[in-house]
């Protein structure tokens, strides 16, 4: 689904597939997943102040074809509620060459009256970590004509 924006690593389609599997018969029911969390730090670009009231959607899938797991809108500050999002055992992370991830991937829509929408894509979520991320609006005044959103593919390996 994202190749079109950047793609995901097979490590990382294996562990969505695990974690949203249906056990068979003879297998034991999964552990419930552990939690991670995001929150959002919005600010305008050209004059770096925070953007009140801008709509922060986290979604998994493509923006063309978004599942939408939780979305709120930025305080005075231009920060965000903590989405308390699924994420896989913390146990991943403190082995070397885990059979999974040790992180989901998820993504934010950002979205304000005045600005171009900023799409971040592959956030890597770990259990028990808040992330914070920064979110840089381009005003539509100097964006040019352009309408089409920014897309920024956060991802980089996590190799233990």
């Amino acid at each position: 689904m994202l190749e079109k924006y950047g793609g995901i690593s097979s490590a990382a389609a294996a562990t969505y597939a695990a974690m949203n599997s249906e056990p068979t018969e003879t297998e034991e029911k999964p552990t419930p997943p552990e939690k991670g969390r995001i929150s959002a730090w919005v600010t305008s670009v050209a004059n770096i102040y925070p953007v009140k009231n801008a709509r922060v959607t986290v979604f998994t899938g493509s923006p063309d074809n978004m599942t939408v797991v939780d979305s709120c809108a930025t305080d005075e500050s231009g920060k965000t509620k903590e989405f308390l999002l699924d994420a896989p055992p913390k146990s991943l992370s403190m082995t070397s060459g885990a059979p999974a991830l040790p992180y989901t991937l998820y993504n934010l829509r950002v979205s304000a009256d005045g600005f171009l929408d900023n799409i971040h894509l592959n956030i890597p979520v770990f259990s028990g970590i808040t992330s914070v991320q920064k979110s840089d609006m381009l005003p539509n005044a100097v964006a040019g004509g352009r309408t089409d959103p920014v897309i920024f593919n956060e991802f980089s390996s996590f190799e233990l």
